[in-house]
């Protein structure tokens, strides 16, 4: 159990600090992550669920979420920019919704990604309506979307379980309704 303290703590604590995103070369957003393409990336552990991928370039911001204890899953990559809180979404589907009033709105506006994209999943079969696993979201963000010199950003991943899905926030002392907590991404 003390173990387990220590690490959540530890965890905490590293992700309550600004971590340096790199300048990075370019990626093709296949949900594949190459070596080649991401060896110049800021690479870190959300828990023991996730691996994190992150560097930029110019125009944009490069994320790859790596399911590392499942072989699907999808991703709301909340971000905080200009004093605005957003969600970006990636399944099936992608979207996103703005917090307004201290609350998300309930309804999806679905392909309404402007400037920026993430992989989805893809159809196995119509028919049955079953998808490809995807263990990796890879995320790319136009930096003038979201401007400034630091994102603070909040990760909810929702994977299969038992009983049907399991949600999963990262930082865990964090929520999606207050950037308290969040990890800050440095850009320059």
């Amino acid at each position: 159990m003390r173990k387990l303290v220590a690490l959540l703590f530890f965890s905490a604590s590293l992700f309550a600090q600004t971590i340096p995103v790199p300048e990075g070369k370019p990626i093709m957003l296949d949900g594949k992550i190459s070596r080649s393409e991401w060896s110049d990336a800021k690479e870190l552990r959300l828990g023991t669920a996730v691996r994190l991928l992150c560097k930029q370039n110019n125009h944009d911001v490069l994320m790859a979420i790596e399911f590392v204890n499942s072989p699907t899953g999808t991703v709301d990559l909340y971000l905080s920019a200009s004093g605005s809180l957003y969600d970006l979404h990636a399944s099936a589907k992608l979207g996103e919704r703005k917090l307004v009033n201290g609350v998300w709105p309930e309804e999806w506006n679905w392909w309404n990604n402007e400037q920026w994209v993430a992989n989805v999943s893809r159809p196995d079969d119509w028919g049955k309506r079953t998808f490809k696993d995807e263990k990796v979201r890879e995320f790319q963000i136009s930096r003038s979307r979201f401007p400034g010199k630091s994102w603070k950003v909040f990760f909810e991943w929702m994977t299969p379980a038992e009983s049907g899905w399991k949600t999963t926030p990262f930082p865990p002392e964090a929520n999606n309704r207050s950037d308290k907590n969040w990890l800050v991404l440095q850009l320059d």
